[in-house]
């Protein structure tokens, strides 16, 4: 039951403070301006995220117990920390170099303090244990990594919140099922949050999550991604047990993951910066396709969603590396869909990259 009340309690909050934050937004003039590499063309607020984290953390601190709170505080600190950080960017642009040291303290407070890490490779390839010298900025490098990666998604109306509830519906239904509650409401306390932003974010959007939105969901999900992994495995959820806890995360993240790492190929391929901002993501060859943002974000929900499905489908078969063969098997034959179609279209050539100051290359929107 206090899960149900921490869901309706972050939706609340966020539903109620997401109206002050636009109106106040506009009143001082924090507004994010269209510009030529952004598809909106509105100016409109872009601190939703601020709404987003309110109604989390009230829900969190409602229904946690004290004690497992304190073995969360780490966590939360470092989530404080990535939060103002979104903020200050969101108000005045910080340096690349400023965000990504914030990043990297706040994942190290995780690492380390919170003994969130991964271990090892689980045997994905062969590869078994990895020492703690090694794990723990090997961990913080997939931390700061995923962090971005739903910065780069978040560049049309609905669609990083919409992947965010997908994920963590299912690692909140995972952690509840396994006995891991603090988890569970963690990231259900999210989804409620979300679902109130979405309201408002929806096409005709009024209000954008901005950096400070998107990097703290982020960064929420990488952490409980990496709890994931080291708790999943055996958990019977009913039809599906897990056992490939790497290969299923990555399922569970795979339009951040796929769009990333296929956005910056196509950029080194062309010879360019891979954290130049251009119109190379999935979303924007499927709205040249003639997709408008609701079915861009629809279709790209339901293909994380297919990907998921099929790895918990297949996972008592096969294992880790056999399971991502499969995973980037599909991946690619998209990636060869969608350039197909868009040749056809005539679009693929058009796609131009956007040049800005080297210091807001690192972490910048895509939209």
């Amino acid at each position: 039951m206090s899960i149900i009340i921490s869901i309706i309690a972050a939706f609340i909050v966020t539903f109620i403070l997401l109206p002050i934050i636009i109106k106040v937004s506009r009143s001082v003039d924090l507004l994010d301006a269209p510009d030529r590499r952004k598809i909106h063309r509105v100016s409109t607020p872009a601190l939703g995220g601020i709404g987003i984290f309110m109604g989390f953390m009230v829900a969190v601190f409602m229904a946690v117990p004290l004690a497992e709170l304190a073995t969360l505080k780490f966590f939360l600190f470092g989530l404080i920390i990535i939060f103002f950080m979104g903020i200050r960017d969101d108000i005045s642009s910080l340096m690349a170099k400023h965000k990504l040291l914030a990043q990297v303290f706040a994942a190290f407070l995780v690492v380390y303090f919170s003994d969130i890490r991964l271990t090892g490779f689980y045997g994905m390839f062969g590869i078994g244990e990895m020492p703690e010298w090694f794990s723990i900025p090997f961990t913080i490098f997939v931390l700061v990594g995923l962090t971005n990666s739903f910065n780069l998604i978040d560049g049309i109306d609905g669609l990083a919140g919409s992947i965010g509830i997908l994920i963590l519906s299912f690692f909140g239904w995972v952690f509840l099922t396994g006995g891991y509650y603090a988890y569970s409401v963690l990231c259900l306390s999210v989804v409620g949050s979300l679902f109130a932003f979405l309201l408002y974010n929806w096409n005709p959007s009024r209000v954008f999550m901005g950096d400070t939105g998107s990097m703290i969901l982020g960064f929420i999900i990488s952490s409980l991604a990496i709890m994931f992994i080291n708790v999943a495995p055996g958990i019977n959820l009913g039809y599906f047990e897990i056992t490939s806890s790497v290969s299923v995360c990555i399922a569970a993240l795979i339009l951040p993951i796929f769009d990333t790492v296929r956005v910056f190929t196509i950029r080194f391929s062309n010879g360019k910066n891979p954290l130049d901002p251009d119109r190379n993501h999935l979303h924007h060859g499927l709205l040249k396709l003639g997709m408008n943002h609701a079915q861009t974000t629809v279709f790209l929900g339901l293909f994380n969603l297919l990907i998921l499905f099929m790895a918990l489908l297949l996972d008592p078969y096969l294992g880790n590396g056999s399971l991502m063969l499969i995973i980037t098997a599909m991946c690619l034959g998209v990636t060869i869909t969608l350039g197909y179609k868009l040749k056809r279209k005539g679009h693929l050539g058009k796609i131009t990259s956007v040049s800005t100051k080297s210091t807001d290359l690192y972490i910048s929107k895509s939209a």
